[in-house]
C-alpha cells in the first residue's frame, strides 16, 4: 500500500498546479502513475478481502467434513459458484501401496468414477505433484498437450500436494472450463485452501484408521480368531440373552459341550497346520447345524454350543448328526487312517441361573460322554 506521506505528496501537488494556474506535464504523469498504483491497491485489497472472507467461510466447511468424498463435492460446489463450472480433485496418498487411491472427481455437478492411479502411471500430473512434492500450473496450450483427464478436457489447470509435516498424504487438484487462465484471486484461493484440505482429509484418514482398529478390536472381542465363531466370553453374552428369553416364555433350552478325541494325534503326527484346518471345519459344521443358536470355541478342541425352543429328543438327534457328520469328515489322526471323534456333554437348563453357573454339570456330562464306549453322548437335566 502506498503511505499516507505519498498521498500527502499527490496532494500537494495538485494544489500547486492550482495556485500556479500552469501546467507541468511531469507533474502530470507522476500524478497518473500514483493515481494507477492507487487503483491497483485498491483491487488488490478488494480481491484479498473477498478472498480472504471465501477462504474463512469454506475453511469451515471444509474441517467439518467427515469423508473425502464430501469434503471435495463442497469445494466444488463453492469454486463453482463463485469462479464458474470448474473440476475439483482430491486424492489420497498410499506409499505402502505404491499408488494414489481414494479419487473423487466432482464437475459438471456430479461425482466422476476415478480408478487408483499407480506409481509407474507416468502421464498422471496429480501423481506428479505428490511424487515431485510441489505445486504445478497448466494453462492454454499447455493444458491441451496433457493426455490423461478424468472428465471434459479443461482450460487451466492447477495441482498441489496435501503435506502434512513432512510427509504427502494426498493431492488436489482445481481446472477450470472457462479461461485459459486462472485469475490472481482463483491462484490465492486455491493456496489459502490447500493447509485447511490437509487438515481435514488427515483427520479422516485418521478417523477411518481408529475405526478400522475399533473394528478389529471389536471382532477380536467377539470371535475366535482361527474358527470365526464367539469365543467362550461372548458366547455367553450372546446366548445369556437367548437363554433369558426362553426361560420368560417357558422354552427349553440346552448347552451343549463338545470335545473331538484323539485331536492331539492330528496335531502330533501330521502338523498344527493341519489340525487348524480340522478346527475350522469342525466349527463350520456346528455352525451349520446350530441354526438359530450360537456356537463358540470354549477352548483348544472343546466348543461350546447352545439352542432354545426345541424338546429333549430333538436336542439328542441333533447331537447324533453332529457325531455323524464329524466321522463322515475323516480327519486322520493317525498314519493307519483312524478318525477323529467327538464327544457330547448335553444339559437342559431349567433353573434360570446365570450361565457360567451351569459349567460345571456341563464338564461332568462331558466326562461321561467321553466314557461312553459306544454313543459318546450323554445328557442330563440339571
Amino acid at each position: 500500500m502506498l503511505t499516507k506521506y505519498m498521498v500527502e505528496i499527490r496532494e500537494g501537488m495538485c494544489s500547486r498546479m492550482e495556485i500556479n494556474g500552469r501546467k507541468n506535464d511531469g507533474l502530470l504523469e507522476e500524478i497518473n502513475y500514483i493515481k494507477e498504483e492507487l487503483y491497483k491497491e485498491k483491487l488488490k485489497l478488494q480481491r484479498e478481502r473477498k478472498a480472504f472472507y471465501f477462504v474463512k467461510k469454506l475453511a469451515k466447511v471444509i474441517v467439518s467434513t467427515n469423508s473425502i468424498k464430501e469434503m471435495s463435492k463442497k469445494v466444488y460446489e463453492s469454486m463453482r459458484q463463485a469462479y464458474g463450472e470448474c473440476t475439483i480433485g482430491i486424492a489420497v496418498n498410499s506409499p505402502e501401496r505404491e499408488r494414489v487411491c481414494n479419487c473423487f472427481y466432482h464437475e459438471m455437478d456430479r461425482c466422476l468414477d476415478f480408478e487408483d492411479i499407480p506409481y509407474n502411471e507416468k502421464e498422471s500430473k496429480l501423481l506428479k505433484t505428490i511424487l515431485h512434492e510441489r505445486e504445478f500450473l497448466y494453462s492454454g496450450e499447455r493444458v491441451r498437450e496433457l493426455t490423461k483427464f478424468v472428465g471434459s478436457v479443461p482450460r487451466a489447470c492447477y495441482f498441489a500436494p496435501l503435506k502434512m509435516e513432512k510427509e504427502v498424504i494426498g493431492a488436489f487438484t482445481y481446472q477450470s472450463y472457462e479461461r485459459d487462465e486462472f485469475s490472481l484471486e482463483e491462484l490465492e484461493v486455491c493456496r489459502e485452501l490447500v493447509p485447511f484440505m490437509t487438515i481435514a482429509l488427515n483427520n479422516t484418514l485418521q478417523n477411518k484408521k481408529i475405526l478400522e482398529v475399533n473394528r478389529v478390536l471389536q471382532k477380536h472381542s467377539k470371535y475366535d480368531e482361527l474358527t470365526g465363531i464367539y469365543n467362550r466370553r461372548y458366547f455367553y453374552e450372546i446366548f445369556e440373552e437367548k437363554y433369558r428369553k426362553a426361560w420368560k416364555h417357558g422354552e427349553k433350552t440346552f448347552l451343549y459341550l463338545m470335545d473331538l478325541n484323539n485331536f492331539k494325534g492330528v496335531n502330533d503326527n501330521f502338523g498344527h497346520h493341519r489340525g487348524d484346518l480340522a478346527l475350522k471345519r469342525v466349527g463350520e459344521i456346528l455352525k451349520g447345524r446350530f441354526i438359530g443358536g450360537d456356537v463358540g470355541r470354549f477352548g483348544g478342541d472343546e466348543f461350546l454350543c447352545g439352542l432354545t425352543g426345541i424338546t429333549s429328543q430333538e436336542a439328542l438327534e441333533l447331537a447324533q448328526r453332529v457325531t455323524t457328520d464329524i466321522h463322515d469328515e475323516d480327519i486322520s489322526y493317525n498314519f493307519l487312517g483312524s478318525r477323529v471323534g467327538i464327544s457330547i456333554g448335553i444339559l437342559e437348563l431349567e433353573s434360570g441361573r446365570v450361565l457360567r453357573d451351569y459349567f460345571k454339570e456341563l464338564d461332568n456330562n462331558l466326562y461321561r460322554a467321553k466314557r461312553s464306549s459306544i454313543t459318546k453322548i450323554y445328557m442330563s437335566k440339571e
